[in-house]
């Protein structure tokens, strides 16, 4: 195709826009509804997935070492554990000494009477170590438990039972966002198409003068095709502006709900991290939407 008839069609596909400014309208507020209502639920997804993966990274292994474990035997934990930090498995941890330890009791029980015969010399001294991945936790325990300064029988925790209800709870819930998307993309699909349609129809007369005079199909189709590829694009640009404040006029009161609540270990996204991703997400599916929408929509009127 040469590139001024390119021009030509792009051309007159843009005037359609102004010409039909009703329809062209409708068009455009139908793929900022679809497209805003997507990402909305695509946002909510993003959230509620980083927020699991967050929970299930703050999860810790909690490690007791035996009261009468000597320096030594501490010292193979402290190493071990360490070792693991330098090959990626431990992300971080903390250590609770025997003072540490009898003053939190003692704070906790608030009551001397309950601390009798209780000494800091009965205290076992505590690791509290967080993993880069809870996939390690088994290999990691089981390790642990090979040293003879660890309390083999009690003193090893992870809340693994936690661990498996967040992961059953994000299969489930990514089941069931992937399932609302398809369902949203088909209605989607359904509403975008119809009313380009409707554009369309409203212009049959003119493309069967055309298809009379010998004009040929792609000559014909293509100014609808430019069409619908710039509503689509127009509308995800709108919808992309509605979204972003909609967002964050959303996160500022979540995250005023979840502080309140002393939630703080959950928060609300930020929109800018995401937004590059959003955006690309709106433009391609209006844009594709609004293209195959003409595509399908001027075929019916080209048989004549």
């Amino acid at each position: 195709m040469k590139i001024r008839t390119i021009r030509l069609l792009a051309k007159e596909g843009t005037s359609n826009i102004y010409k039909n400014k009703l329809m062209s309208f409708a068009s455009i507020m139908t793929v900022v509804a679809a497209l805003f209502f997507l990402g909305i639920l695509l946002l909510i997804a993003i959230n509620i997935t980083t927020n699991i993966e967050s929970m299930k990274r703050d999860l810790e292994v909690t490690v007791f070492l035996n009261v009468s474990a000597s320096a030594f035997e501490r010292e193979e934990v402290v190493t071990y554990i360490e070792q693991q930090q330098t090959a990626g498995v431990v992300a971080q941890y903390r250590t609770e000494s025997k003072e540490q330890a009898f003053e939190n009791i003692r704070s906790e029980l608030k009551n001397d009477d309950l601390l009798k015969g209780l000494t800091v010399e009965n205290m076992p001294e505590s690791f509290y170590i967080k993993l880069t991945n809870p996939a390690f936790s088994d290999n990691f325990i089981e390790k642990l438990k090979t040293f003879s300064g660890v309390n083999a029988d009690y003193g090893i925790g992870y809340d693994k039972a936690e661990l498996e209800k967040l992961e059953g709870f994000l299969k489930i819930f990514n089941f069931v966002i992937m399932a609302l998307l398809v369902v949203l993309m088909i209605i989607a699909v359904f509403l975008i198409s119809n009313t380009i349609r409707l554009t369309v129809f409203a212009r049959r007369r003119e493309i069967e003068i055309m298809k009379y005079v010998g004009a040929l199909d792609s000559f014909i189709r293509w100014p609808f095709i430019v069409e619908g590829i710039l509503i689509g694009f127009i509308g995800a640009a709108l919808s992309f502006l509605l979204t972003s404040q909609a967002y964050t006029w959303l996160q500022n009161v979540l995250n005023s709900i979840l502080i309140s609540f002393r939630l703080t270990t959950l928060s609300i996204l930020e929109f800018g991290p995401v937004a590059l991703r959003i955006f690309m997400v709106y433009s391609i599916f209006g844009i594709i939407i609004g293209g195959i929408g003409s595509l399908l929509s001027v075929r019916k009127h080209l048989n004549v």
